[in-house]
């Protein structure tokens, strides 16, 4: 038994003739009838019946033919599955911030590869003016981050969680006590943000535009850094929520902002039609 003698014998139940089943498989007549003769002899049981004008299923035939569509239905399948490997032997450069495991998001991708092992798929921690010069470049073909400046264009974007901004100071702050502070109480402190090419920076600026707030004073530093220096000093750092889960520190306290703002978390990519994506996308909104 074979593939093609699976696919003539559909070929005759849906054309009801071995002339036209012939036709359509492109092969001829006498040469389709000796393989599906050959089929009837190998399982011991004659599926079609020859005795009338048109060709019809005999009782087995009926059954063998439930079988024999499942059959080339997985065959189909398996097929699929064995192209991926051929298209995508190439490996799909992921480029992220180093956030993926605040968001949950470390697990999903580890998941997702041992769902698809047919996607070759690297990922790579950087620091965020570094993940947007390489998907500008097309060294990254999928960023996880936050906002992409205009000036970079991409052709699939898709926010997969959010986070908010929040005030982070040491227990001993006199606002340390509030259930939350107005962001006017904040700008006329030392503040600490992350560095000025990042796009929580951007975000805490324009939240001080928009409510006309000059700060009086900021310090620009990597998120550990900002932690270490307001555990020592009255100042407040302004940071992601989630972001401040990975930091251990019993000096300090994580106060809410009046207004606040969201700090998406979006996936950028080149090729919207890609198949990878399409399954990744999948896996990481799940």
């Amino acid at each position: 038994m074979n593939v093609n003698q699976l696919k003539y014998f559909l070929a005759v139940n849906e054309n009801k003739t071995f002339l036209d089943a012939a036709d359509e498989m492109n092969i001829s007549q006498s040469s389709l009838s000796k393989q599906l003769s050959k089929l009837e002899k190998e399982l011991g049981v004659e599926l079609i019946d020859r005795s009338k004008r048109s060709a019809s299923l005999t009782k087995a035939g009926k059954v063998f033919l439930n079988d024999a569509e499942k059959i080339l239905s997985q065959y189909e399948i398996m097929l699929a599955h064995m192209q991926a490997f051929k298209t995508n032997c190439e490996i799909f450069r992921i480029g992220s911030l180093a956030f993926l495991g605040q968001y949950g998001l470390n697990f999903k991708l580890a998941n997702f590869n041992k769902a698809h092992p047919e996607f070759n798929i690297s990922v790579e921690d950087v620091e965020e003016d570094i993940l947007l010069e390489n998907f500008k470049n097309g060294n990254f073909d999928l960023i996880i981050g936050r906002t992409l400046p205009p000036e970079i264009s991409c052709g699939y974007s898709e926010k997969i969680a959010d986070d908010e901004l929040v005030a982070v100071m040491r227990k001993s702050h006199p606002l340390a006590s509030k259930k939350f502070i107005e962001l006017s109480q904040v700008v006329s402190m030392p503040m600490y943000l992350t560095k000025t090419y990042t796009s929580i920076y951007k975000i805490c600026m324009k939240l001080f535009d928009e409510n006309n707030l000059i700060p009086s004073k900021i310090f620009t530093s990597r998120s550990e850094t900002i932690i270490s220096m307001i555990s020592t000093q009255n100042a407040v750092g302004l940071l992601p929520r989630k972001g401040l889960d990975i930091f251990e520190h019993s000096d300090i306290t994580v106060v809410s902002v009046v207004p606040s703002a969201k700090i998406p978390v979006m996936i950028y990519a080149r090729d919207k039609n890609s198949l990878i994506l399409q399954n990744l996308i999948a896996a990481l909104k799940n």
